[in-house]
């Protein structure tokens, strides 16, 4: 078995629900770990897990960041921009890994209510890092991109918890851009990106 999915397995152990017994596919990560740039998201979306999921026969790995207008526009930049050849929906040609900080799929709202108690996330990165950290040991990154502040937040704090990483970088999430897509608009508030 992949070392970096047991180590996804002895977390969700620790009284998690078990998301693989439903999603065996939902790793948390795709792409390759030697690239030099990795893209880092918060966590899976559990409605996008399960839309996908339900639509899909043919379930792998590829079905993640893979299922609804801004997991497109993800992929078509990523492809637009070399970070990955050829189909932009295909589970080739990846010149990057995309990872989540956080692996464990939550229902987005009830997320965002539960995050307002900073123990709560700051648990789950916790819990977390040690994968992460895994992950880049056995990787190559080069620089680590948030993919929205959430991301960037929790990075931050692994970071003073004693995760051992290369720089981070920020990117505005894909799902902000797909809900204010003209370019007069500014970044997210405490954004480091700069249009």
């Amino acid at each position: 078995m992949d070392p970096i999915l047991q180590a996804v397995e002895n977390v969700i152990n620790n009284n998690l629900y078990n998301y693989l017994k439903d999603y065996p596919w939902l790793t948390g990560y795709l792409g390759n770990p030697h690239s030099s740039v990795w893209f880092i998201c918060e966590n899976p979306s559990l409605r996008g897990v399960e839309n996908v999921h339900n639509r899909h026969s043919n379930r792998t790995e590829n079905l993640q960041w893979n299922s609804h207008s801004g997991d497109q526009l993800f992929r078509e930049t990523l492809t637009a921009y070399g970070f990955k050849s050829g189909d932009p929906y295909a589970n080739t040609g990846w010149n990057c890994f995309i990872t989540n900080a956080v692996k464990e799929p939550d229902v987005v709202k009830e997320r965002n209510e539960k995050k307002r108690n900073q123990n709560y996330w700051q648990e789950q990165a916790l819990l977390w890092l040690p994968v992460l950290q895994m992950q880049i040991d056995n990787g190559d990154p080069r620089i680590l991109v948030a993919i929205g502040n959430q991301a960037l937040t929790i990075l931050d704090f692994m970071r003073l918890r004693g995760l051992v990483a290369p720089e981070f970088d920020q990117i505005p999430h894909y799902s902000y851009i797909m809900k204010r897509p003209d370019r007069k608009t500014k970044p997210a508030k405490g954004s480091r990106v700069t249009p």
